[in-house]
């Protein structure tokens, strides 16, 4: 079964299980959108695969009070 997503939003994108996601999603074609903490992780990783398959977003998902704002973004 093919994945029927062309774009995804990946939260811990930049680290881990969510990176090694992340890398495969991109090397099957589909662009990621990750979602961390860390801005210079993001950065890298945008540079590692290039802005027209990846973009970054910094963000703490611990912080529940911020998450509706984020999500109206």
């Amino acid at each position: 079964m093919s994945f029927p997503y062309k774009h995804v939003l990946l939260v811990g994108a930049t680290s881990g299980i969510g990176r090694a996601m992340a890398d495969h999603f991109i090397a099957n074609g589909v662009k990621v959108t990750a979602v961390g903490r860390r801005q210079e992780r993001l950065d890298e990783f945008v540079a590692k695969h290039g802005k027209d398959m990846a973009s970054g977003i910094a963000f703490d998902v611990e912080k529940l009070d911020k998450i509706p704002a984020f999500v109206n973004e």
